[in-house]
């Protein structure tokens, strides 16, 4: 539960600083690669935590294409494909996070030793 809430919060913080101060990601260029980083640490977290894997997978992948943008120089040399970047992977990540967060699985008491409970 705790990756999936510091996941939440660092995508919207890519979001807000996408969209209400965009020359941050263009003047800082190795933020971007510092929330990849960060991402993908908490994704890996995530992962081996949660009761469903995808959203874990999920914040990895988010956090590999932040990494592999700012390693690779392309964030500092188009300001679009930073802003998109940026902002698609913190919606990815924030979004499924939260999601992740707010789902625990199945409960144990509507389980039994042959399957799922019948419905009332």
């Amino acid at each position: 539960m705790l990756p999936d809430l510091l996941s939440t919060l660092i995508g919207l913080c890519l979001v807000c600083i996408a969209v209400l101060d965009a020359d941050l990601l263009y003047a800082h260029g190795t933020a971007l690669g510092v929330a990849g980083a960060v991402l993908i640490a908490l994704g890996i977290w995530a992962k081996r935590a949660d009761y469903l894997k995808w959203p874990g997978v999920t914040v990895i992948v988010a956090g590999v294409v932040l990494l592999a943008a700012a390693a690779s120089g392309l964030a500092a040399q188009s300001h679009p494909v930073t802003f998109w970047l940026a902002f698609w992977s913190g919606n990815a990540a924030g979004v499924v996070s939260l999601w992740s967060t707010l789902y625990r699985g199945p409960r144990e008491s509507t389980l039994t030793a042959a399957g799922p409970a019948p419905p009332s």
